[in-house]
């Protein structure tokens, strides 16, 4: 089994040394984004050599792992990612995404970043070249120009309708499962929490992996993780503009804010940020707002809400054996493929152990009485 869960976290890693093993990778990723059209030339032609291939392959069930981040996301694609029928993205597609299949081929026969080493949220997530990793944002911004911009609306609904994306994001899913050699598709993706109800139209069958935190240590782990980003980016020149190419907006200065709808309140959180003070109350109101709206999309959507296992974070730590259980039946993955998996990952995940929440009384106050409302629908 490739990855590892790690309980500590390595504070003393040089960021010079995390650049020189990282600026290749961001080049040639760069490279690919800035002439985009050369991108899509290549993609189209790998479509067009596969066609006849791909043209059987049918989208069954895929499934998507999605939360507001630092909610147990990536410990969860590490896990189902071993499940044999299923096929994620990794982390040498990063390089070129574009090309699933002839890609696959070519990093295949090359040894590069074959040493786990831990990735760099430092949170004792070990990674190489194979190991899964959030890929597909970088399509999504590339074909809905406003998805990342707080000043509207990100939520995608079921009323959406972008042909040139389903067109290639149906047939990459289709290259990649081909390239695999599997016939279920795993993602994880953050920002598909506002887009479950148009992924349900375009895969009627899709499955939904929703996880939620208890707000205390889920804004403890938030913030943690922006003081590292904005430290990263400070020392390292290229890592802001790497985390705008690749989609991940959560953290740092490239920090923005998913606005399920109320552009208001997403001033309002900006504002509060501004001031340390109320700092963490900015948290707790973003915290709520995407909660809130996944309360109320569950709600007043049926379909939606049979297409979805939410996941209390606390519990997959607590009980992994039940919740993975859960996860098996939900997705209709074959657990009796899935048992040495299972097994390892039900002696190995607990709760995070590498820092502790500093709240003063006041900020827990705080975070009770914007999030109580939220965090009751939710059981806690």
């Amino acid at each position: 089994m490739e990855d590892r869960l790690l309980v500590k976290i390595n504070l003393k890693a040089k960021p010079t040394e995390k650049a020189k093993i990282s600026f290749p990778a961001y080049a040639i990723t760069k490279f690919f984004d800035t002439n985009r059209q050369l991108s899509f030339f290549f993609d189209k032609i790998e479509t067009m050599q596969l066609h006849k291939r791909i043209n059987k392959i049918r989208i069954d069930r895929p499934i998507y792992i999605t939360a507001l981040a630092r909610a147990g996301t990536t410990i969860t694609l590490n896990m189902l990612s071993n499940h044999p029928d299923v096929a994620s993205h990794r982390y040498r597609h990063k390089l070129m995404p574009y090309l699933p299949h002839w890609f696959s081929l070519i990093t295949s026969r090359m040894k590069m970043n074959t040493k786990p080493v831990e990735r760099i949220h430092r949170d004792g997530i070990m990674v190489t070249q194979d190991s899964p990793n959030a890929v597909e944002e970088m399509f999504w911004q590339k074909f809905f120009d406003t998805i990342h911009k707080e000043s509207i609306s990100n939520v995608v609904d079921a009323k959406v309708s972008h042909p040139k994306f389903e067109r290639f994001y149906i047939n990459h899913i289709r290259k990649l499962l081909l390239s695999e050699r599997r016939s279920r598709y795993l993602t994880k993706n953050n920002y598909v929490i506002t887009r479950m109800e148009y992924l349900l139209r375009l895969f009627p069958s899709s499955k939904f992996l929703l996880l939620i935190r208890d707000p205390v240590t889920h804004i403890a782990s938030f913030i943690k993780q922006t003081r590292l980003f904005t430290k990263l980016e400070n020392e390292i020149p290229f890592m802001m503009d790497w985390s705008r190419i690749i989609g991940s907006r959560e953290f740092g200065y490239n920090r923005v804010c998913i606005n399920v709808g109320n552009t208001d309140l997403i001033h309002k959180i900006r504002k509060l940020w501004r001031n340390d003070e109320t700092y963490v109350k900015g948290w707790a109101y973003y915290w709520s707002s995407i909660y809130d709206f996944v309360a109320n999309l569950r709600e007043t959507n049926e379909k939606i809400k049979k297409a979805t296992l939410l996941i209390r974070y606390e519990d997959l730590c607590g009980t992994p054996a039940k919740i993975i259980d859960k996860i098996l039946e939900h997705t209709e993955l074959s657990p009796k493929e899935f048992e040495e998996t299972k097994n390892y990952y039900t002696k190995t995940l607990h709760q995070p152990t590498y820092y502790k929440t500093d709240f003063s009384e006041k900020e827990l106050a705080d975070i009770a009485e914007v999030t109580s409302s939220t965090a009751a629908q939710f059981g806690y």
